[in-house]
């Protein structure tokens, strides 16, 4: 199989899958997708610019049905269970938000 075609019957090959619910997954969906970031490396701030990404469809989808305060609500609160604090503070001295 050539290194760029998909092969269906790959076990390995990743593939995403969409389940119909009548729950709304929204907020465990963006806590799984921020623990994940966070453990790959990523601080609060770029995983916050992930949610603003098209590319990737469940974090845009979230922060365009619930906004960025939830975002970033949620973002402080999974990264507080790891015992790792976030300032949205400017580093200009602004103060605030960005």
């Amino acid at each position: 199989m050539p290194k760029n075609e998909i092969d269906p019957d790959d076990p390995m090959e990743l593939n995403g899958v969409a389940l119909m619910t009548d729950q709304d997954t929204q907020e465990a969906m963006a806590e799984c997708f921020i623990t994940e970031f966070m453990r790959l490396g990523f601080d609060h701030r770029r995983i916050f610019g992930l949610f603003h990404n098209p590319f990737y469809i469940g974090m845009h989808m979230v922060l365009e049905n619930r906004g960025e305060n939830f975002v970033r609500e949620m973002i402080e609160r999974t990264f507080a269970q790891w015992g790792r604090p976030v300032s949205w503070k400017c580093e200009t001295g602004a103060g605030g938000r960005s």
